[in-house]
């Protein structure tokens, strides 16, 4: 079995500067796990890496990628053909022509020069996906895996999408319309030409069917994400800095953090993930001395949208004079083995979207022995089982009171390390692998 996924996701991050996100993670993880299943089953199965996007061909891949297309049976196709007048059909010649001529006649009326650049565009994108299409039957591609910014239809292959969640129509006021645009074209990309659907989670699932009765026809499977190879245990002490070291890189943003003495939130800064609460939350109780005055609350993550992590900061400002030292920072992205670190020395781990299609730092965080305080809505409940503190993210006391019982019950901490190292271990991408190598069987 030959199989090709859309690899824009993972083209436009650099992969090695703290920009994963959680859609790049998944796809990395779904392509390794089936390429590992694949060679065990039959070496000479091969997967295509390709973007719908030529124009991200022209920049570097990122190491992480690079190194994985150097291995065998693996395909990038990374070549942009050139346009001959013969790829180009009678009808598209003649718009080109009609377009060509009269744009510098009329431009100045009617903006037809951004009407020609749009055609032109248009023709570039059909021929390109016509030498897709010829380069992936070369290969003898059976199951195309579209992208969450990148998918097309391409008859005579069974095309497979990925629906991550349904925040931009279930939280609309939280998304920028851009997002909301694209995920509405992904919708009807999936529901018209996809055999196939992989849910993230059951919830996502849900969600999908409840937007729409014509998800009930589809054939759907549940494809939970595992755990990057950097919270494997054989690689999380592997190559990686001690604590000491932590200190000294990020001592002057982190006000003398020590082990076991901070709580993390790692993540993009967005309006869904619910983050003034926890700042709030936080200095409310150590300016209340409910909890240890030593004890530090740790951000961590891109800037996203939305102002989130602008208003922190403003918030900080007002509320920390410039004497007193602070007890809550703000970091940006961190590379890999940083982040790592910064999870394995944390007290806890809190987490407290509105909504999740997954929730990886929940997953990873107790992989690590972190205990997790998480959200009690979507998904979230899915990945934590029984081995987190739930919140009700609407309720500010609440997450209050779960930091402070958390903080203050040390034995209580301990329960949920060791309850969340199991339950973390019901998560694998081999799992998953077997299981979405079936369902393509079945399609």
């Amino acid at each position: 079995m030959n199989i090709a996924f859309e690899i824009s996701t993972l083209i436009t991050a650099s992969g090695s500067f703290g920009d994963k996100s959680g859609v790049y993670r998944y796809t990395y993880g779904l392509i390794t796990s089936l390429y590992s299943l694949l060679q065990k089953k039959d070496n000479q199965s091969t997967i295509v890496l390709f973007s719908f996007n030529h124009s991200l061909l022209r920049y570097p891949l990122n190491t992480e990628i690079l190194k994985f297309c150097n291995q065998k049976n693996i395909i990038f196709i990374k070549k942009i053909p050139r346009v001959k007048r013969d790829d180009i059909t009678m009808s598209e010649l003649l718009y080109l022509s009609f377009f060509k001529h009269t744009a510098k006649i009329i431009n100045t009326f009617i903006p037809i020069k951004l009407m020609y650049e749009n055609y032109i565009y248009t023709v570039q994108h059909k021929m390109y996906v016509r030498f897709l299409t010829q380069q992936l039957k070369k290969y003898h591609v059976t199951h195309i895996f579209h992208s969450q910014t990148g998918f097309y239809p391409m008859k005579t292959f069974k095309n497979i999408t990925t629906i991550y969640d349904l925040t931009p129509f279930l939280l609309k006021d939280f998304h920028r319309e851009e997002t909301l645009d694209l995920q509405k074209r992904k919708i009807i990309f999936t529901l018209r030409d996809c055999d196939g659907i992989i849910a993230i989670s059951k919830s996502t699932k849900k969600d999908m069917i409840s937007y729409s009765k014509n998800f009930l026809r589809k054939k759907i499977v549940i494809g939970y994400p595992g755990l990057d190879h950097i919270f494997n245990s054989s690689q999380s002490t592997k190559n990686t800095p001690n604590f000491d070291m932590l200190k000294n890189v990020f001592n002057k943003n982190c006000n003398g953090i020590e082990r076991k003495k901070y709580i993390l939130y790692y993540g993009t800064f967005e309006p869904r993930k619910n983050l003034p609460y926890l700042v709030q939350a936080f200095y409310e109780l150590q300016n209340n001395q409910e909890i240890p005055i030593d004890f530090r609350l740790i951000f961590t993550g891109g800037a996203g949208w939305g102002n989130v992590k602008k208003n922190i900061a403003n918030y900080l400002q007002e509320n920390y004079p410039e004497n007193q030292n602070k007890t809550i920072s703000v970091l940006d992205y961190i590379n890999d083995k940083y982040l790592l670190l910064f999870i394995q020395n944390a007290y806890a781990v809190v987490y407290p979207s509105l909504y999740e299609g997954f929730g990886l730092p929940v997953l990873e965080s107790m992989s690590l022995g972190i205990p997790v305080i998480c959200s009690d809505t979507s998904s979230l409940p899915e990945v934590g089982g029984n081995a987190v503190s739930y919140i009700d993210p609407y309720d500010f006391f609440d997450l209050k009171n779960k930091i402070k019982h958390l903080v203050n019950h040390p034995e209580y901490a301990h329960t949920l390390s060791q309850k969340g190292i199991i339950q973390s271990k019901k998560f694998t991408w081999e799992k998953t692998a077997k299981k979405i190598y079936t369902f393509m069987h079945d399609l």
